[in-house]
């Protein structure tokens, strides 16, 4: 019986553009990936790979004026209709206090980058994969699993099924920076808060004869002072166990700790990253896995 192969990529935010190099070094080795399971960046990546994107589209997308909307939340000119269009203000949070609000829940808004842009460009890309695989993430290209975090149950939550969109939306909802939302009801926010690198769900729901690992953090990267994003990182990171034994996988791990969570600024050097760091381990991932696919096959 062939061998069945899954790739699994952790969260750790721009850090996991990494995760399309190692793509790309897998493809041009003929190296098959039967599932992918991943949490936050790693499930946009893998998200978008399972839903028929190749490394190249990815990387396209990633260096696009269309991405960096996703990061400051602006909505384009051609879509603002869409939208209440208000004037332009100079504030980065907008609290308003009046006689009620100091008993108010509501006070603190929830996020600082606005949802509206992100969630209609994850309408784009994923819909029609969604409705084509009939909403089961099994009969996707690749069969994809994502996590995100259940903070009313305090507990990770796969995706196996529903909007694809939605899943990978809410395993990339970082506390206070992108809005949380809701599936089946219960709030959801990024599944780096219990599982950031879901080897275990990878193994439990596909049952793979190797596990191929991208890891991009570790549980001991120091927060800066000057970087709120990286402290609430370490807040509410929960420690997560990025070893693969030698005996189930490989493990590849990019050079990437240099960079902060949030700096999309260079995308082609971090895919370049994760491609050199999988072509340092091709060797022992091809004498775990003697199966090959051509291109024409993945």
């Amino acid at each position: 019986m062939a061998q069945k192969v899954a790739l699994v990529l952790s969260g750790g935010g721009a850090k996991g553009l990494a995760h399309i190099g190692v793509i790309k070094a897998l493809e041009e080795n003929n190296v098959p990936i039967d599932f992918i399971a991943g949490t936050s960046m790693g499930a946009i990546v893998g998200g978008m790979y399972a839903a028929g994107m190749s490394p190249q589209q990815m990387i396209d997308h990633f260096n696009s004026e269309a991405f960096d909307t996703w990061l400051t939340g602006e909505i384009e000119d051609e879509y603002q209709f869409f939208y209440k269009r208000e004037a332009d203000d100079a504030e980065w949070v907008n609290v308003k206090f009046d006689v009620d609000s100091v008993f108010s829940a509501q006070l603190v808004p929830t996020n600082i980058i606005s949802p509206y842009q992100m969630d209609f460009a994850f309408l784009q890309f994923f819909a029609q994969p969604s409705a084509a695989c009939g909403y089961d993430f099994n009969n996707l290209m690749v069969p994809f699993r994502c996590v995100a975090s259940n903070i009313e149950e305090n507990k990770a939550y796969i995706s196996r099924s529903g909007d694809l969109g939605s899943a990978i939306r809410a395993s990339m909802s970082f506390p206070f920076y992108f809005k949380p939302i809701e599936i089946n009801g219960k709030v959801m926010m990024d599944g780096g808060m219990y599982n950031n690198f879901p080897v275990d769900v990878a193994l439990e729901d596909f049952n793979p004869d190797v596990v191929i690992g991208s890891v991009v953090v570790g549980n001991y990267d120091k927060p800066s002072t000057d970087d709120m994003i990286s402290i609430l990182q370490t807040i509410f990171m929960t420690n997560t166990d990025y070893s693969i034994p030698d005996s189930l996988g490989v493990l590849v791990k990019p050079n990437v700790r240099f960079l902060e969570l949030l700096d999309f600024s260079t995308p082609n050097s971090i895919v370049d990253s994760g491609y050199v760091a999988a072509i340092r381990e091709m060797q022992p991932i091809k004498d775990k896995i003697e199966r090959e696919v051509t291109p024409s096959e993945v």
